[in-house]
């Protein structure tokens, strides 16, 4: 029975070789149960309970495996925790924290005064100002109680917690903002801004900036301000070279901060990858191959973002894909790609699935039917763990692949398959039936002008279609292009590749 959101497999999947050894060291043991589970776990590729029960049937593992996977999972968070320790700014507060406490108890105050100090610079330094309440209520207790001679004057802390607690309000309330447009950008077809929401962010958005002109901002206020800002520019005012300036703003708000990126290294990645698919949409190319390199850099820094690789694989195959780089695609990305998948086990993941997609239309694109079949398995494989439209979409894509070769028996059989397909599911989508009634019609015109015909006739049609997630996915992909390539009596590839 594979379970593939088991959150024992997932933790154990997630630690990576130096954290696995330190616990091996320092929390397992030869003969613990715990460690052969750990073992056999770390050894899966996807989790599977009646493997485990199978392996351990001779052992209490089998008989208690509930109890046992609680216990690793607790152990290796303790291993983590420890094996972290110190190593995180946050970590480093929390623990200042305990110290402070620890001091104050032993009435040292003189020793807690001091770590007072260091912990308040960190938290200040790296805007870390959720802790700095803490810090401040430890610096209260020892101006107010304890035989400390400080002037009023030089711990004005009470003004202090106001200022913080008004930036980190509005920090959330910016954050809030983000949020809410970057929902309505995921979903731009059916969320439309209505005009008032329009109205009361870009006032609002303005007004920040002009906090920001006067210096008045910190750095996550200006964070969340600039993201806000480019989908502002995208959703309303629909204007792409602003979007790409208030991103840029945000990846040199990190580099002109460079302590940040170690603190907030995945918002860093975050921003430099929201950045560069902003540089691939308006064709700002050289800063797009530049910021691809810096962010694999970033990630051999910083491995446990290695995982996320795949996110810039697929905008680098977008990018030579779109380019007609095909040769490049094919003999340099396609074996990373692979690799990485398998790697960190990510076939049932959306992402893989799109770069799949452009490997198999390169392939159409290059007259390699073969490597077409290869990459539509694959797709057809992942489907049952994606959105319902593709794997309708996936099932055109086949057809459209035949039609290129020109096997029109095959794609009479497939048609016959699909159509039983709608008759024990009526509710595929409607754009799915409408190109299986128009391959039906295809393939038994022999006349030019009459293709020509159905094709004109079949455009007049998609604007009823907008919401449809099938015929979103063909236009995203190659829709127009393969319609006008069959209007004009051409190849697909010959419509792509010769234009």
């Amino acid at each position: 029975m594979k379970v593939p959101t088991d959150n024992l497999f997932q933790l154990v999947h997630a630690m990576t070789a130096s954290e696995k050894r330190y616990f091996k060291r320092h929390y397992a043991s030869e003969k613990s149960a715990m460690t052969e589970l750990f073992d056999y776990i770390n050894g899966q590729k996807s989790y599977d309970e009646e493997q485990v029960k199978e392996h351990f049937r001779s052992s209490k593992i089998a008989v208690h495996l509930k109890v046992y996977k609680v216990q690793l999972q607790e152990l290796l968070l303790k291993s983590l925790v420890s094996y972290h320790n110190k190593k995180s700014i946050r970590s480093k507060i929390r623990i200042g924290l305990e110290e402070i406490e620890l001091l104050m108890t032993k009435q040292l105050y003189g020793l807690a005064h001091t770590r007072i100090k260091k912990v308040k610079e960190l938290c200040l330094k790296y805007e870390e100002l959720e802790y700095i309440f803490s810090v401040l209520f430890f610096e209260i207790m020892i101006n107010s109680f304890f035989d400390i001679q400080l002037k009023p004057s030089e711990y004005p802390v009470l003004d202090e917690l106001e200022k913080y607690t008004d930036s980190i309000k509005n920090v959330y309330n910016l954050k809030k903002i983000n949020f809410a447009l970057h929902d309505k950008s995921n979903n731009e077809l059916t969320q439309k801004l209505t005009k008032e929401e329009q109205a009361f962010y870009t006032k609002l958005l303005m007004d920040e900036m002009k906090k920001d002109e006067k210096g008045q901002l910190t750095f996550n206020e200006k964070y969340y301000l600039n993201s806000s800002l480019s989908l502002i520019s995208k959703l309303v005012n629909d204007n792409a070279n602003k979007e790409y300036s208030f991103k840029k703003k945000n990846v040199e708000l990190f580099e002109t901060n460079p302590h940040f990126i170690e603190n907030h290294t995945s918002y860093y990645y975050a921003a430099l990858f929201n950045f560069l698919t902003c540089c691939r949409k308006i064709g700002k190319n050289d800063e797009l191959i530049q910021g691809i390199q810096k962010i694999k850099n970033l990630t051999n820094e910083y491995p446990f973002l290695k995982r996320n690789l795949i996110f810039v694989y697929y905008l680098e195959i977008k990018h030579n894909f779109q380019n007609k780089n095909y040769t490049y695609l094919t003999k340099n990305l396609e074996a990373v790609v692979n690799k990485h998948i398998k790697k960190y086990n990510q076939t049932e993941e959306s992402m893989p699935a799109l770069c799949f997609i452009y490997f198999t239309l390169t392939y159409m694109l290059t007259d390699q039917p073969q490597k077409v079949q290869f990459y539509l398995r694959r797709l057809q494989a992942m489907s049952k763990n994606l959105n319902p439209s593709y794997a309708q979409f996936f099932d055109i894509l086949e057809l459209i692949s035949h039609y290129e070769t020109g096997d029109v028996t095959i794609i009479q059989h497939l048609l016959n398959s699909f159509k039983r397909k709608i008759k024990k599911d009526p509710a595929l989508k409607p754009f799915y039936k409408e190109m299986l009634e128009f391959f039906g019609a295809l393939i038994k015109i022999t006349n030019v002008k009459e293709r020509k015909k159905l094709v004109d006739s079949f455009n007049r049609q998609p604007e009823q279609f907008k919401d449809d997630g099938v015929f979103n996915l063909l236009k995203v992909f190659l829709l127009d292009e393969w319609m006008d390539a069959i209007r004009t009596n051409k190849s697909y590839s010959d419509v792509i590749t010769k234009n």
